[in-house]
């Protein structure tokens, strides 16, 4: 979610402002807007994405099973830690 220029990690899977994705190679950023602010909805926006790689504050039974079935690696990592110290220890992270 964003605060201030900042974004941080959601603590609300359906709620939160959007997906933030990191390219790996170069650490370019892109935002995708969660317009529905429903569970379904931004399961959906993940899964459009074609993203691989997922850390979340929280996400749902139901919606982890589905992006695990399409081959999303989904992570849940802390709210208080920032966006870099996820992404550097992304491997350690709990699985979903």
């Amino acid at each position: 979610m964003r605060v201030g220029m900042d974004t941080v990690l959601c603590p609300f899977f359906g709620k939160c402002d959007g997906l933030l994705m990191i390219h790996a190679a170069d650490g370019e950023t892109t935002f995708l807007s969660n317009t529905e602010h429903s569970l379904c909805g931004f399961c959906d926006l993940i899964l459009r994405s074609k993203v691989t790689r997922l850390i979340c504050g929280f996400v749902p039974e139901a919606e982890r099973d589905r992006m695990r079935a399409e081959g999303i690696d989904v992570r849940v990592g802390s709210c208080a830690r920032s966006i870099e110290e996820l992404l550097a220890e992304f491997d350690d992270l709990p699985e979903a």
